[in-house]
């Protein structure tokens, strides 16, 4: 009865809510190492992120810890990227409106899209259990025209924990369940209005906001001769509370101002992954992985939202990883029709990585493609 009772108290908070569609996008983590391989893959065990992305890969990671680390990511249009970095590089000489707005002129626009993972960070994933905190920074910005600009920028403090549960471990088969809760605090802060009014921004007159999330995430993982393995794991299941602050000069609650609350759906993500035999190579090429992720794997069969929704090659990222002398790491990959790359030196807990990928802000492939280059200095074993 215990049990009846919360399944349905579970219902009725979620029928409460609103399925929302607002630019609301759960929290992550800077994930260099997974960039160069095309993105997080559900079938990756060995990486310290596991309980992030499919918390049924607990069982076969082993222990991970995750110490205070920095990463970034920083995306630009390719056709922009390389005009954007030299008027950054030549600052001091540069005109900095004229040249921006010169820019727009010769382009379809700039959208910047920039992650910051700050060593507010430690995780630990031992006995198929785990438990996280992240701390990011985030900005995103959207200039579609000289006339035209919107513009994001905030923090998350990102706090996660979770388990596996061994279903079949004997022999040549291995099944695992996993759930993961997630809780959110977000700060952030709003501007909108014309490029050229950059210049004459009153920082302390824009609007800020809190929002706090509550999520979820299931999964379940079957691995045959341990070098095979295939996840389904339905992620990003949230609720959110989102309430106004006011101008940043004057922050405060008040009574006419409510939290407005709203739900996201989240969806099904399937994956595989190979562990293929290195043979007599062994001891030169220790370790060729490859993964395949497909996302919003639902989706595919909403025709109603069809015309509104990413194309579906987007979903797709395949990518692969050959550790070579136990030290270093070539990665490649694609997501969509976009090339990854990346490079990792590994010496006992320290690990640096580079990565460089395209990735997709519209919802066709081509309509409005991000170049990304990412670098961390991250410590775990």
């Amino acid at each position: 009865m215990r049990l009846k009772g919360f399944i349905c108290g579970i219902f009725s908070i979620v029928l409460s809510y609103s399925v929302s569609a607002v630019d609301f996008f759960a929290p992550t983590v800077v994930d260099v190492r997974s960039a160069g391989m095309g993105g997080s893959y559900l079938c990756d065990f060995k990486q310290p992120f596991v309980m992030v992305n499919n918390p049924s890969g607990m069982m076969f990671s082993g222990k991970q810890v995750f110490l205070p680390s920095l990463a970034f990511d920083l995306g630009l249009p390719p056709s922009v990227s390389g005009m954007m970095f030299d008027m950054i590089k030549d600052f001091k000489n540069t005109d900095f409106m004229n040249s921006l707005v010169d820019i727009l002129k010769k382009s379809n626009g700039i959208y910047v899209d920039g992650d910051i993972m700050l060593p507010l960070a430690y995780s630990r994933v031992a006995k198929n259990w785990g438990i996280g905190v992240y701390n990011n920074v985030f900005i995103r910005a959207d200039l579609p025209s000289v006339s035209s600009m919107s513009a994001m920028a905030g923090a998350d403090l990102f706090l996660i924990g979770g388990f596996s549960c061994p279903i079949i471990n004997e022999g040549i088969h291995k099944v695992s369940l996993g759930l993961t809760a997630e809780a959110l605090s977000r700060f952030g802060i709003f501007h909108q209005g014309t490029v050229t009014g950059i210049t004459s921004i009153d920082f302390s007159q824009l609007p800020a906001s809190l929002t706090l999330g509550l999520g979820f995430d299931i999964g379940a993982t079957y691995m045959v001769w341990d070098f095979l393995s295939v996840s389904a794991v339905w992620k990003d299941f949230y609720m959110n509370w989102d309430r106004d602050l006011g101008p940043i000069s004057s922050m405060a609650f008040t009574e006419e101002d409510e939290w407005k609350k709203a739900l996201q759906s989240g969806d099904l993500t399937l994956g595989l992954g190979v562990q293929v035999p290195t043979g007599v190579l062994k001891k030169v090429l220790n370790s060729f992985a490859v993964y395949v992720d497909y996302a919003n794997f639902t989706k595919l069969f909403d025709k109603e939202k069809a015309a509104f929704l990413p194309h579906p090659l987007l979903n797709l990222s395949v990518g692969m990883e050959a550790i070579i002398f136990k030290t270093i790491a070539l990665r490649f990959g694609m997501i969509g029709p976009y090339l990854s790359a990346g490079f990792g030196l590994d010496i006992g807990a320290f690990h640096m990585s580079l990565a460089l990928y395209g990735k997709e802000k519209g919802l066709d492939p081509g309509s409005s493609p991000q170049a990304h280059g990412a670098f961390s200095l991250a410590f775990y074993y």
